[in-house]
């Protein structure tokens, strides 16, 4: 399987209640299979990590300006890239993710999404993450091969905002380069989803909407922790770009 696995320090995905702030700690791929570490807010940049480094923890802000790309100082480009076989958001970098940030026209590409779902167990994608994690997910096959920048988000209930990019190589895709949205641009002060009580959810009341739009091109099957041993029908968000 194709597919590439995100953990969040505290929080991780769309439609979670922030106690506190957090950011990515690491990047799993499984084809081929490797771990990129993120570097500590405060501290040094790592040269190894294809991970944008954050300027602190807290959420981008405002959510409509362009910390929303890739996070507070998140948005410098690194040397390294994460090689996987063909997530969030997408965006394509035209020319090489060394130059390139995302941050301007309709460019990324929502394949995931998790928020509240009645249905299982643990209700609240955060709270699965918490439990289990990570979170996997399966990269489109029809999605086309070149280096992307993979934007992984936390949103607290509060306008909160913690998104983070990863560079990414794909290869054996396929042909698919679809318009996606733009961010900042994409997330509106009077969004449903964006500001809310978590206590007006529950399962008798279970109609969240997520932010950013539908999922435009739509991966495998998520899950959370370890691989399960059927197949599933979660889901999980995010966005890619290209260039």
């Amino acid at each position: 399987m194709r597919s590439f696995a995100l953990s969040a320090f505290l929080l991780s995905t769309l439609a979670s209640l922030t106690s506190g702030h957090g950011q990515l700690h690491r990047v799993i791929t499984h084809s081929p299979i490797a771990t990129y570490v993120a570097a500590n807010a405060s501290g040094p940049a790592d040269p190894t990590s294809p991970i944008r480094k954050l300027s602190d923890v807290g959420p981008a802000a405002p959510f409509t300006g362009a910390n929303i790309t890739c996070g507070s100082g998140g948005n410098i480009p690194v040397s390294n890239l994460a090689p996987v076989t063909y997530s969030s958001f997408y965006r394509i970098c035209p020319n090489g993710c060394a130059n390139f940030k995302g941050d301007t026209g309709n460019v990324w590409i929502k394949i995931a999404e998790d928020g509240y779902n009645p249905n299982r167990t643990i209700g609240w994608a955060e709270e699965n993450i918490r439990s289990f994690g990570n979170y996997t997910l399966t990269i489109p096959a029809s999605l086309a091969s070149g280096e992307y920048l993979l934007r992984h988000e936390i949103l607290g209930l509060q306008l909160a905002f913690y998104p983070t990019c990863i560079q990414i190589k794909l290869t054996g895709g396929g042909s698919a380069t679809p318009t996606g949205v733009a961010l900042p641009g994409a997330y509106k002060t009077n969004d449903p989803g964006i500001f809310m009580q978590l206590y007006t959810f529950d399962y008798q009341h279970p109609n969240y909407t997520i932010p950013g739009g539908p999922v435009i091109l739509q991966g495998g099957p998520g899950y959370y922790g370890n691989a399960p041993t059927t197949t599933t029908t979660t889901s999980k968000a995010g966005y890619t770009t290209s260039k």
